[in-house]
């Protein structure tokens, strides 16, 4: 009968999938390994395909987003250390708006406070983005209350979220209600709403809650942040015109710094004269970057400042999408192995089909369907382990990833083509290699229908599997050895027991502070500092050492030092020892930066300690060289301070050994104030900061308390790094278990196919122990090559990543590392191969050779 060929085919694909199911079944153990390993690698993908849906999304949720832009910037200065930021100086955005007018349509700068919102006796931290009055050109946000044509108008005009309002008010419908922040310009102002927004996105590296049009006149005790071109203090963004390119803003951009900015007459001030055949880009880096390669791009130019949010890590983007992606390729190649290894159990079932009719293609195709079919279960089995590791997945990352199918087709649409891709690519080659048997050799032989070439190709497989597992451990213990070498190096002082409390809004109430902060009794000494440890605002200016009055010479130009201000006894809380010197002391008297009446008339005195650094930098070999030379350099404005020189002390990491030590000096100027350096000693820790909070609300009524363990925050420096060695720990311990699957399951297959050989050698006198070790080396042979392959590769790679880091291991860590590394990978070997070939030696030698 003829003329249903639908129906035929339909009949076909029923028997193909009935066929499917039944060897699925029927081969529990292989098919398990196979599901369970595929299903770790397909988890492994999703895990890694949400991440990396949610970082690369960044700022691409308001319209005209591919024509935005923001200024970085960059100080790479002679014998210092690269200084980089995503910060640019006050005065930048309207030079090059003006400039580049045929690149440039808008332009608009962000200056981010942290100030507090006063709302009846309550007092509320809250960040506060001050913005120019273009900000809404460039970032068109929505409006739930106000319109973009009428709201944000005017200067000191505010902007604030949905979530704002219902927390501050109840409700959304609040234009013309006001809110007091505290404080603009050293006072508490009470500005009016004028429009309420949506709330921005979770996928965005902007931090604006609170919008406020900036009055530059609020800035005028401050003319650094908006008045200056070398203080970096601000964001600055562009909106390109229609047609124009970063290429072509950039280029311009590098045209205006050459030829038309202050700049080179800056380098000469406080450098010297630029070297002959170079430019001020040289040294001076300002950088264009799109807005939506911030989160995962700006991190090169961040440097130890950071940004509005935390940055995203492209490197580490790439790296584990490389090892989810090598994960799923050993769970298919575990899949190849086994369905090649168990051909023999199926070639006469393919010599009968091709008997009765069956073409190679029709044959090609059902074990393709297989294939695909045993990749959708493994899917089903990797969605449902998503959805448990999902929540702290998501907390290790600091990031709220979800799965959501149903909502999300073309997530849906993506893992159904990941999981065809896989089914296919993992099924190809076995499909072709069982549905190449000619059924007169198969049907005629009495042996297996297996070539030797599929038994090699295995092998090289296997290799393959625990090399990669090799480089995974080896990068896994290197990032957790580099990561407990930074949380656990000699930084150079006592950083335990002390508590940080930011006082910059304090700054008229200082002493009083003090003196009720050292009446605590567990408190044993408050001192002041600009910066604290970690903390790294990259103070850098311009020092000039003169000659001496007993004729030893000077140094013509001016060396750039980070500089930090410091209280009397600071170096004594962090247990900091001169080497050459003393420390401030107030019985000296003349130890103080003081700022006169009148600037520029008369030359200032004061002292200054530097570090071991800025002493090589001035050209002394010995640190005592440096005591009693002095230091010139302009403090306030146009106001010459001479600095001499009192101290030396040890180079200290102050930030993160991310970054390398810079010359530093120290001065002791009280209007530069911003933490109290609180020692303490006694375990009552509650009751201590209980006290301190308690003192801070007597003494600072109307600001919000920001108080912090110092020890906790040098840990969070390496916070990320920590993330790091534990997603590497656990994708390798998952890699590992997906290769040990593999090689059980070739183990298993091996035993079953020597299950004659086994009984006859137990006859002849074999004991458990030699059958065991029998099958133990045929698999340690391979997995032993594996590990000479991985050692190198591992070493190299983890080489290159070690580069980035100034503080880091020893190369011969390299070798217990890679030691270590081979021991596992040959422990889990054995313990997988040798108990399933005990199981298979204990058995009675009797049914051993009755086996078929």
């Amino acid at each position: 009968m003829y003329g249903q060929p639908e129906q035929e085919d339909f009949t076909m694909f029923k028997h193909y999938l009935i066929t499917a199911w039944r060897n699925l079944i029927k081969n529990g153990l292989f098919s398990g390994i196979n599901i369970f390993g595929l299903a770790i690698g397909l988890m492994s993908c999703i895990l890694i395909l949400l991440f990396v849906r949610n970082e690369s999304g960044y700022d691409q949720w308001f319209e005209g987003s591919e024509q935005v832009v923001r200024l970085h910037s960059g100080f790479h200065m002679p014998n210092r250390p690269p200084f980089d930021t995503v910060r640019s100086s006050g005065r930048m955005m309207e030079a090059i708006k003006a400039f580049a007018s045929n690149e440039v349509q808008s332009g608009a700068r962000v200056v981010q406070q942290g100030l507090s919102v006063q709302k009846g006796t309550d007092v509320y931290p809250q960040d506060v983005s001050m913005v120019d009055g273009s900000f809404l050109d460039i970032f068109p946000l929505d409006f739930i209350e106000g319109s973009l044509e009428t709201s944000f108008k005017r200067p000191m005009d505010m902007l604030i979220t949905r979530d704002l309002a219902i927390k501050y008010f109840g409700r959304t419908d609040v234009v013309g209600e006001t809110l007091t922040l505290c404080c603009v310009a050293s006072n508490p102002v009470t500005l009016p709403v004028s429009g309420v927004i949506q709330n921005l996105p979770e996928n965005t590296h902007l931090n604006t809650d609170l919008l406020v049009y900036m009055q530059p006149r609020i800035f005028a005790d401050s003319p650094n942040i908006l008045e200056s071109w070398g203080s970096l203090n601000v964001y600055t963004y562009f909106k390109l015109r229609q047609g124009a390119t970063v290429e072509q803003l950039q280029e311009r951009v590098n045209y205006w710094l050459n030829n038309e900015s202050p700049f080179k007459k800056m380098y000469e001030d406080n450098v010297g004269e630029l070297p002959s055949g170079m430019q001020i880009s040289d040294h001076v880096k300002l950088r264009i970057m799109p807005v939506s390669d911030i989160h995962l791009h700006a991190k090169a130019h961040a440097g130890s400042m950071g940004d509005l949010t935390p940055l995203g890590d492209y490197n580490m983007i790439v790296t584990f999408v490389v090892v989810a992606a090598l994960i799923l390729l050993i769970a298919c190649i575990n899949f190849m192995n086994l369905a090649t290894a168990r051909a023999s159990q199926r070639a006469r079932e393919v010599a009968m089909r091709k008997v009765l009719g069956a073409s190679r293609r029709q044959i090609a195709l059902q074990f393709l369907g297989e294939s695909v079919m045993l990749v959708i279960i493994a899917l089903l089995f990797a969605l449902a382990a998503v959805e448990l590791i999902l929540p702290f997945y998501s907390q290790l990352l600091g990031r709220e990833l979800h799965l959501n199918l149903l909502g999300d087709l073309s997530l849906l649409a993506t893992l159904l083509g990941l999981a065809i891709m896989v089914g296919v690519g993992a099924g190809i080659y076995p499909a072709l290699f069982l549905s190449g048997y000619k059924p007169a050799q198969v049907l005629t032989s009495t042996k297996g229908a297996e070539s030797s070439g599929s038994g090699k190709l295995r092998i090289a497989l296997v290799i393959f599997q625990f090399a990669i597992s090799v480089v995974l451990i080896i990068a896994t213990l290197i990032v957790y050895g580099q990561t407990r070498y930074s949380t656990n190096i000699d930084v150079g002082y006592r950083y335990d027991n002390k508590l940080i409390l930011n006082v910059f809004y304090a700054q008229d109430r200082l002493d009083a502070l003090k003196q009720e902060l050292e009446k605590l009794p567990q408190v044993k000494q408050v001192v002041y500092t600009s910066d604290a440890p970690t903390q790294d605002r990259e103070n850098n200016r311009g020092y000039k050492l003169l000659a001496s009055s007993d004729g030893k010479a000077g140094q013509p130009d001016a060396q750039m030092l980070n500089y930090y201000s410091t209280d009397y006894g600071f170096f004594n809380a962090y247990e900091i020892e001169p080497v050459a010197g003393r420390v401030f002391d107030p019985a000296y008297g003349s130890d103080k930066v003081i700022r006169p009446e009148t600037l520029g008339q008369d030359i200032s005195n004061a002292s200054a300690i530097i570090n071991q650094s800025a002493a090589r930098r001035f050209g002394f070999n010995d640190p005592q060289q440096a005591i009693g030379r002095t230091l010139e350099v302009s403090l306030y404005e146009n106001q010459i301070h001479h600095l001499t020189i009192i101290g030396v002390v040890p180079d200290v990491h102050f930030r993160s050994i991310k970054f390398s030590i810079r010359p530093s000096i120290y001065l002791l100027r009280e209007d530069r104030f911003n933490n109290a350096n609180i020692v303490f000693s006694g375990h009552d820790i509650p009751t201590l900061m209980q006290q301190v909070e308690q003192i801070w609300k007597k003494v600072v009524p109307m600001q919000p308390i920001y108080l912090d363990f110092l020890s906790e925050m040098m840990a969070a420096q390496y916070a990320e790094q920590a993330t790091t060695a534990k997603l590497f720990g656990a994708f390798s311990l998952l890699a590992i278990v997906v290769a040990c699957l593999g090689l059980y399951g070739l183990a298993a297959f091996t035993a079953e196919r020597r299950t004659r050989e086994i009984g006859i050698r137990k006859v002849m006198g074999a004991e458990v122990s030699d059958i065991v070790r029998l099958l133990v080396w045929q698999f340690s042979k391979p997995v032993m090559l594996a590990i000479l392959l991985g050692w190198p590769v591992g070493i190299l790679l983890m080489r290159h990543w070690l580069q980035d880091f100034p503080y880091r291991l020893d190369n011969w860590w390299f070798i217990p590392v890679c030691v270590l590394a081979g021991l596992l990978s040959l422990l889990v070997a054995w313990f997988t191969v040798g108990g399933n070939a005990t199981r298979v030696a204990r058995r009675n030698p009797v049914h051993s050779l009755r086996h078929e």
